[in-house]
């Protein structure tokens, strides 16, 4: 086969482009701080478990990689390998024998997801938009904001992999519909498999987009008849990889995977808001634990996403190109509702997306939008080539100086591949299993050991409650099996300290022997005869595992045959056409002087565009305070986003949270927002890990940032609100301690009731600049319900009281409902300038008593001195006391 003639006659050697060297360069840009910085060490026990694993599961067991590992979950074992995409840890451990350590090849598979997100991009939008603006595209995506969450931060690199290879999954099925080609066709079938291969979560959410392009596809070149070979290849590329995907499926019944869909997991506790999108990229202050990074797409992509959306209007485009800029519009603007709270009844209702946990997940399509348009924003320069040249390279290093706050970021810990440090790490970070909600533990298990089976220093406990004369030891052990000898006095029922999940077996003395699950807690239960047993434990296939293997290889043999009975594409007349070698040279060289700049002069010699707080103060923190919750914790700022909010809304506080040394135990935090003398809550937020980190990893070199959005019930009173914050133990809920932040917070209605909803206004002038609008009343039984609708035009200076009384006709209190305006919820002196404030007061009548007026006026409890008040005219009340008529 013709290698050169398989593929389409734009990547021939005769006519390459020279802006791919560009491509890959902005790949190694973001990839250039890796180099430096060591990783989040969230891989750091499942890299280490594939690496002594992987040969000789699939050696001596017959399964793909290792499924289990009998280290996880404090030496209980785990089966999130069963769950969890393969793809990034057998890269990495592929590349660890030839690289010098495990740390160095998990940066070579990582490299090679930075030049996907470069190359791929470019390669698919070049043909669309032509090659000016797929640079633009190009960097677009993979200077995208969230680019440094994931790979800087967080550590989520399955995700990261997989969102490298949506580009070239377009790319590889547009060009199958265009022209087929062998190598075209293994790509499409290699690309769309790695990816679901990858991060099951990510092809899922990627899914319904994919489906609409490829709807275009076969409509857009209907006489080619594509739809065939588009079907035909994504059909070998989900059998290759029903491997993962048919037994994860398949046993997710066996596990607690729907935890991940209600409690702290439920996808809406994780919604993003609309602010977050235009939020700003700041720069991430040293000091803090873990800097919090804003869910934007950046606020130059954005622009320019805008310009390229404004191309749909210019005339002299191709179909093809404009209907892909509909598909950026769509994919943009469609994933970013989906992370919306209003997208809510979408999670719920489509299958399985409920279980993606974090809207967030889905952003890698909508950045793959945005990206797309910011490319077409080139057609509005494409006509003046030098002006193009200066607008390309203006708006491409003007997206990765966009992101220069996070490429500079901190050492993280170096990867430490010890099964010691794994066990440290889960108990550490409350990660048994390296999952947080241990969504993927048997549901045989009911309640969790207490105790660890696997010590510090890596002694194992053999049984769980030995009975009476029976011993056993721990003889050998590796991912996938464990080696036990056992002493019985007598025939004995004993119970392994190790979970049951369905592909262990047995041999006791070499003969097969059954196992079962003990009930409640789940572990491997045997009966084992007197004397002394040799007992081996081995974690193999099952029959749902064996048949997606089988799949598997069905779906690589039919790609292999599919592309060998495809025929070669016709040869292609020799192209003549101008290589932009120049312009490529220019911004290569830009580039390039940008990256020694960055590594050789801002980096080791400035500050710029990094933030390094004093020890005790958060200089990000809006407001600097020192507020003592405890004798170790303390606030030492803290923001909230505004003054007033509305009945429904959300509040946003940000806490900065210091201590003086680790805590002893785990507390979680709370923001409440209270009124009245007696601090009734009203509304309140609750985090279990503050900034997402057990208090007992906290340190005194480092700040913890708390973002909590306290929901506002839409039937909290419209007052002014006290914020208190504080932390409470998990386990019991006892309190550690409380402070109030020096700031009153004012609840507005919902929709502010207007002056038309006063039976009669009164329109009287008090002191103190309060105003009395008018009032309503309503009687029934005795009772006179009346309504006050205050306005003060300044802050009131004093805390006041209402007095109410009703009159008999001859001038004589029958009855007074005397007290602090809104049952004390809403004192004067808190009062918004501005705000219509309804107070009610009950006038409780003694029988028989029909009231002809009420008098109402304002006074001060202290001196039990009234206010002035006036009528409209000026003219005074007498007694300063405002006259109303019941019932008028």
């Amino acid at each position: 086969m013709n290698i050169r003639r398989s593929f389409p006659r734009r990547l021939s050697a005769a006519s390459f482009d020279p802006f791919i060297v560009v491509a890959v360069l902005m790949g190694l840009l973001l990839f250039a701080p890796l180099v430096r910085a060591g990783l989040p060490q969230a891989p750091d026990g499942i890299l280490h478990f594939y690496r002594t694993a992987l040969w000789r599961w699939a050696w001596d067991d017959g399964v793909l990689w290792p499924r289990w590992h009998t280290l996880m979950f404090q030496g209980y074992g785990y089966p999130v390998l069963s769950f969890n995409g393969p793809l990034p840890y057998v890269v990495a451990v592929l590349l660890s024998y030839v690289t010098p350590s495990l740390e160095m090849a998990y940066k070579g598979m990582l490299l090679m997801a930075c030049l996907g997100y470069s190359a791929g991009m470019y390669l698919w939008t070049r043909d669309i938009i032509g090659p000016w603006g797929a640079l633009i595209a190009a960097a677009a995506y993979t200077f995208a904001p969230f680019r440094y969450r994931e790979l800087y931060f967080l550590g989520g690199y399955c995700q990261f992999l997989a969102w490298s290879l949506y580009p070239w999954v377009l790319f590889f099925f547009r060009r199958l519909a265009e022209r087929r080609s062998r190598g075209i066709f293994l790509g499409a079938v290699a690309s769309l498999a790695g990816l679901a291969l990858s991060h099951n979560i990510s092809v899922m959410l990627f899914a319904p987009f994919f489906g609409v392009y490829l709807l275009g596809l076969m409509v857009g070149y209907w006489q080619r008849r594509p739809w065939g070979w588009l079907i035909g290849a994504i059909a070998c590329a989900l059998t290759i990889a029903a491997m993962l995907l048919l037994p994860a499926f398949g046993e997710m019944s066996l596990t607690y995977a729907d935890a991940s869909t209600h409690g702290y997991w439920d996808i809406s506790n994780h919604m993003l808001r609309l602010a977050d999108f235009f939020a700003p990229s700041v720069p991430l202050d040293d000091r803090a634990a873990l800097s919090p990074l804003p869910f934007n797409f950046g606020r130059w992509s954005l622009i320019l996403a805008a310009l390229g959306g404004l191309t749909l209007v210019l005339a002299r485009q191709s179909v093809a190109r404009r209907l892909h800029i509909a598909l950026g519009l769509f994919m943009m603007v469609g994933a970013g509702f989906m992370m919306l709270p209003a997208s809510l009844p979408v999670w719920r209702g489509v299958p399985f997306f409920n279980f993606s946990e974090y809207a967030f997940r889905i952003f890698g399509c909508a950045s793959l939008g945005s990206a797309l348009l910011a490319g077409a924003a080139a057609a509005w320069v494409a006509r003046w080539p030098r002006v193009r040249l200066v607008g390309v390279a203006a708006a491409v290093i003007g997206l990765i100086m966009a992101v220069a706050v996070y490429q500079t970021p901190r050492p993280f810990v170096p990867i430490t591949p010890t099964p010691a440090h794994f066990l440290s790490y889960e108990i550490t970070y409350r990660a048994l299993g390296t999952t947080g909600g241990a969504e993927f533990l048997s549901r045989a298990v009911t309640v969790k050991p207490t105790k660890p089976a696997v010590a510090a220093d890596l002694s194992r406990t053999a049984l769980i409650d030995a009975p009476a004369g029976v011993s056993a030891q721990v003889v050998s052990e590796d991912a996938g099996s464990l080696r036990f000898v056992i002493t019985a006095a007598a025939p004995s029922t004993v119970t392994l300290a190790h979970f049951y999940f369905p592909g262990w077996r047995a041999w006791l003395d070499n003969a097969p022997i059954a196992l079962r699950s003990t009930e409640k807690t789940g572990l491997i239960q045997l009966d084992v005869p007197a004397g002394q047993h040799d007992l081996l434990l081995k974690y193999g296939d099952t029959p749902i595992r064996v048949a997606a293997g089988w799949i598997s290889l069905v779906g690589l043999l039919a790609a292999a045959v599919f592309a060998w009975k495809m025929r070669p594409p016709r040869a292609l007349p020799a192209v003549t056409e101008r290589g932009h070698w120049q312009e490529a040279a220019v911004l290569t060289t830009l580039l390039a002087a940008l990256a020694l700049l960055m590594a050789f002069w801002i980096g080791p010699h400035t500050s710029w565009f990094r933030l390094t707080s004093p020890p005790g103060q958060a200089l990000p923190a809006r407001n600097q305070a020192h507020l003592p919750v405890s004798e170790k914790a303390a606030i030492i700022g803290y923001d909230i986003d505004q003054a007033t909010v509305r009945q429904g809304d959300e509040l946003h506080v940000r806490l900065y949270w210091q201590t003086s040394g680790p805590l002893d135990d785990d507390y979680a935090s709370f923001v409440k927002l209270s009124a009245g003398s007696q601090a009734q809550v009203f509304a309140q937020s609750d985090h279990v890990h503050p900034g997402e980190l057990p208090t007992t990893t906290w340190t005194d070199e480092q700040y913890v940032v708390d973002d909590h959005f306290v929901r506002i019930p839409a039937d909290a009173p419209a007052v002014a609100m006290k914020i208190t914050a504080g932390l409470y133990r998990g386990s019991d809920l006892a309190l550690l301690g409380s402070v109030y932040l020096p700031v009153t917070e004012h609840v507005l209605a919902r929709h502010a009731p207007s002056a038309t909803s006063m039976s009669r206004t009164s329109a009287s002038l008090i002191g103190d600049g309060i105003e009395l609008l008018g009032h309503r009343t309503e009687a029934e039984q005795g009772v006179i319900r009346l309504t006050l609708f205050w306005q003060a035009h300044k802050a009131p200076t004093a805390d006041y009281h209402v007095f109410v009384h009703a009159l008999a006709p001859d001038g004589r209190i029958v009855a007074q409902a005397d007290g602090p305006p809104v049952d004390g919820l809403y004192l004067t002196s808190d009062w918004l300038p501005g705000q219509l404030i309804l107070d009610t007061h009950e006038i409780r009548l003694p029988a028989g008593v029909n009231p002809a007026s009420v008098q109402i006026g304002l006074y001060d409890l202290s001196t039990l001195l009234r206010l002035p008040a006036r009528q409209p005219d000026g003219a005074a009340w007498p007694d300063d006391a405002v006259v109303i008529q019941v019932g008028s």
